[in-house]
């Protein structure tokens, strides 16, 4: 081999190698500095909850709210149309909650994403008795103190938004869960830059200040992404977003494969859409390791090569330990299953990065983006177009 391409083959395993150092490396430290928060106030909080579908959490979800030591003012529930099923589940399920919950029907969005519209359409109810409004979404499990430490530090005013993030918790012995589990739990401990502006709609505090500045009917009126515009437009107007470690919220998974594949590229298309800059960052990275993979895997006689492989997976396996005790410290432990599912899947490194790859690749194509029942045109971040509704049988 010449010693040109040695010299870039050598260069491709040792960048692989370090991005996966540093991975590990945000890991601990976002375990080091891991802790449940002690300061809880009181106040009075609106839950915003945009909801389509079958919703089979809802039960569970329900019973999360109602066991939170912050109990709300009340649950808005903001859905399409009477046809939603979801409509249904949740007139079934309002009766007999210790907090009171509002239904709003939305309509059909035309010009932004159904949940644009149904968040607009909820948000038109909040007041001025709501000190909070927090917008969440239906697949989290929160743990009791999870509302208190949302919207405390709006209520001490020290924040203008606070931001949590889902934490996978497979329930269902399936690869797509467990694949699910491995990625996403990765991301969750990766750094938040400020300057990229990153909030997440399932776990998001605003303080009344924040909403009247953020002016979300018109924000959210034309865009794909409630989280992406949010965050953007709060960092464009200033203001303080604070993203707490503790607030990674368990969100039960039992994903098969290919829905799993499916969430995993929309989630991609968006910010193929909205950050480009992520996107090409993550598809770099990936890129980078997989050729590090293959190179490594055909060169497997060598000494080097060897040592090199054993790093990486020596790197995975203790970010999977890391994982499994962020979880711990959550509240939400792996069960026997996951922890050994878990770091089979971190042996299997090279799978794992092949599956996410495919993700962010089939991500560069993001005209058309399908998302639950609509499927939608985008010609760019604020230009959407609702191209085919499938109705609901």
């Amino acid at each position: 081999m010449p010693d040109q391409v040695l010299g870039l083959a050598a260069a491709i395993v040792v960048a692989a190698l370090l991005l996966s150092a540093l991975g590990l490396a945000a890991a601990l430290y976002f375990l080091g500095r891991l802790r449940l928060p002690r300061l809880h106030r009181d106040g009075v909080v609106t839950l915003i909850l945009p909801l389509t579908g079958n919703a089979p959490n809802l039960e569970s979800l329900l019973r999360a709210l109602e066991a939170q030591t912050l109990r709300p003012r009340r649950l808005i529930v903001s859905v399409e149309s009477t046809r939603d099923p979801a409509y249904r589940r949740v007139s079934g399920l309002a009766r007999g909650l210790v907090f009171p919950l509002e239904l709003v029907v939305a309509g059909l969005a035309e010009g932004c994403a159904q949940k644009s519209l149904n968040l607009i359409a909820a948000l038109a109810r909040i007041d001025a008795q709501d000190q909070a409004v927090v917008l969440l979404d239906a697949d989290i499990l929160p743990a009791p103190w999870w509302l208190s430490a949302l919207v405390t530090p709006l209520l001490d005013g020290s924040s203008d938004l606070v931001n949590g993030y889902r934490w996978p918790v497979p329930a269902a012995p399936r690869v797509g869960a467990q694949l699910a589990a491995s990625i996403d739990r990765a991301i969750a401990l990766l750094p938040r830059p400020g300057r990229f502006a990153l909030t997440w709609g399932g776990s998001l505090a605003l303080s009344p200040q924040a909403l009247r500045a953020l002016a979300l009917d018109r924000t959210l009126a034309s865009t794909l992404s409630d989280d992406c515009s949010i965050g953007e437009q709060a960092a464009a107007l200033g203001l303080r977003v604070l993203n707490r470690r503790a607030l990674l919220v368990p969100t039960p998974t039992a994903a098969g494969l290919a829905s799993t594949w499916r969430f995993g590229r929309r989630q991609y298309q968006i910010i193929r859409i909205y950050r480009p800059s992520l996107w090409g960052l993550a598809f770099s990275a990936l890129s980078t390791r997989l050729l590090a993979w293959l190179l490594l895997l055909t060169h497997l006689g060598q000494t080097e090569g060897r040592l090199a492989a054993g790093a990486l997976v020596i790197f995975a396996l203790a970010g999977a330990i890391t994982q499994n005790r962020v979880g711990r410290r959550l509240g939400a432990p792996d069960g026997p299953g996951t922890a050994m599912a878990q770091g089979l899947l971190a042996v299997l490194k090279p799978a794992v990065d092949l599956f996410h790859w495919t993700l962010v690749a089939a991500a560069f194509s993001a005209r058309t983006v399908h998302w639950g029942h609509v499927s939608y045109s985008v010609a760019g971040p604020t230009d959407v177009l609702v191209r085919r509704r499938v109705p609901w049988s």
